[in-house]
């Protein structure tokens, strides 16, 4: 069993966790259609970007730091979390999950071109381009997604048209789901990549001084 101690370090825990928990959440939502549920399927959606932004910000830093940056970032969620609770406006929720995603993306580009170590050049383009492609497919899948919420009626309409199996191919709400499990975890493969590469060049520069 972890510790509690252990438990709030930056671990891949979190990102494991929040793609388990968004699984979870909404297969839940769409087994009952439950209003109630449909927020833990959202809740979920933003836990996932919590846990990246997370590693991203935590990344290479002291213990003691990036316990505070953990602390920093839940309150944060949790707050703006009640907050929807008690607006139920989709457009805030879809404000903070794009705007995660972004401050991923701009933490990824800062550790890739700014702040990084003297590790070898191939490993950063690859960590790079890897994480653009992550995050591609992630934004790729949310505006499918945005595109059923808004056109579901059509889409219904289109395939019942086409029939199966082409009909699969307009079930954007279904993409959706399968392009961020994919995106995500790509882009939780390369931040667990970076995490030990930065910690192993940290321990060896403690040894060398």
């Amino acid at each position: 069993m972890r510790s509690a101690r252990g438990f709030v370090r930056p671990k891949a825990d979190f990102m494991l966790l929040s793609l388990l928990t968004l699984g979870i959440g909404s297969f839940l939502f769409h087994a009952t259609m439950r209003q109630t549920l449909e927020f833990a399927d959202e809740f979920s959606m933003l836990g996932l970007t919590w846990s990246l932004l997370q590693a991203g910000l935590t990344a290479g830093q002291p213990a003691a730091r990036a316990r505070r940056i953990t602390a920093a970032l839940a309150a944060a969620y949790l707050s703006f979390s009640a907050f929807y609770l008690w607006s139920a406006e989709i457009i805030y929720q879809v404000f903070a999950f794009t705007g995660a995603l972004l401050g991923v993306l701009l933490r990824s580009q800062y550790v890739f071109h700014l702040a990084r170590p003297a590790l070898p050049e191939a490993k950063w383009r690859d960590w790079n381009r890897r994480t653009w492609k992550a995050l591609g497919i992630c934004v790729f899948g949310y505006l499918l997604w945005t595109v059923d919420l808004e056109r579901c009626a059509d889409l219904r309409a289109l395939r019942e048209r086409v029939g199966l199996p082409w009909a699969w191919l307009f079930e954007f709400h279904g993409w959706w789901h399968i392009l961020t499990a994919v995106g995500a975890s790509q882009a939780m493969q390369v931040a667990r990549e970076v995490r030990e590469e930065l910690k192993t060049e940290r321990r060896s520069s403690s040894r060398s001084k």
